[in-house]
């Protein structure tokens, strides 16, 4: 970056220093500048500031002046950020504890609010009816997605997690009702648009949005979207709102549905307790090494 190389001044020319330095003391009276007068305030002279932006890399003065402005704009925008950072290099273990809390908190209630019922209502009487559900999702939404297909799994709906398209297993279970839900925490991940695309265009699968605002190209290939929360920030807490507000998104899901098979699920659940000290014993003999001297004496 040009204001980095200015203040680092190396393999500048006394002369050229001195041009640097009233650049750095003076960014917003430049702008008025011509190359002239730059040189006159610094003591310098037309050819030192002509050097200078050689050495700089820029098309002359005017191009060096735009270039200032840009990184100028861009810092006041990354310090308007960082100041909104709830955790910064001052947070202590106690504030991080009432912070986070804080976050999910936000993080919840942004979504509820944006969430609309009869959308939600749409999705739901799609699952009902579906044979399975299928959860797309890239990096750390991929991991997401493995969660809820789990949660989806204890209540017995074949649900699977998938990173990419898996042509052969959509073409063989094409004769299954299916919803499927593809995740993107910005709205713009490429993969997560191209995996909507291919899936709208060769499958009748229901195609369901999990999406942050950047949401444009890929709403056009989903049957709905739901829309979570993104915060603006330079750090990787932004992903904490956005797995978040997904998570909270796929468990409103979960939870209609263990609420629509409750008495099922009640009856499952009782006999999984009424099962659990013999599942314990497998567990434990299964985990358990026998020597081989114990093995012969039970022989």
């Amino acid at each position: 970056m040009i204001l980095e190389r200015l203040k680092e001044m190396q393999g500048f020319t006394h002369q050229e220093c001195a041009v640097a330095e009233y650049i750095l003391d003076h960014m917003e009276d430049i702008q008025k500048m011509s190359s002239e007068e730059l040189a006159k305030a610094s003591f310098t002279s037309k050819a030192t500031v002509v050097r200078l932006c050689k050495k700089l890399e820029v098309e002359g003065y005017q191009e060096l002046k735009y270039q200032l402005i840009s990184e100028m704009v861009q810092n006041i925008r990354v310090n308007q950020l960082l100041s909104k950072e709830p955790i910064t290099e001052k947070s202590s273990y106690q504030d991080i504890l009432m912070t986070l809390p804080q976050l999910y908190d936000k993080a919840i209630t942004d979504t509820r609010s944006c969430m609309d019922k009869n959308v939600v209502t749409r999705i739901f009487n799609r699952i009902k009816t579906a044979g399975r559900i299928d959860i797309y999702g890239s990096g750390i939404s991929y991991i997401l997605a493995q969660s809820a297909a789990f949660k989806f799994a204890t209540l017995g709906m074949e649900c699977t997690a998938y990173e990419s398209v898996n042509a052969h297993y959509l073409s063989a279970a094409r004769k299954q009702k299916s919803v499927s839900f593809v995740i993107s925490f910005t709205g713009a991940n490429r993969s997560m648009i191209d995996v909507a695309r291919y899936l709208q265009k060769t499958t009748d699968t229901y195609v369901v949005g999990i999406v942050g605002r950047h949401n444009e190209e890929i709403r056009k290939w989903c049957d709905e979207v739901v829309e979570i929360p993104s915060r603006d920030s330079l750090l990787s807490l932004k992903v904490v709102t956005s797995f978040t507000a997904t998570t909270y998104v796929l468990d409103v899901f979960f939870s209609m549905y263990l609420s629509l098979h409750y008495e099922s699920q009640v009856q499952s659940a009782l006999e999984m307790v009424c099962h659990e000290s013999l599942r314990t014993a497998v567990d434990y003999w299964s985990m358990r090494e026998v020597p081989d001297e114990e093995a012969g004496k039970s022989e």
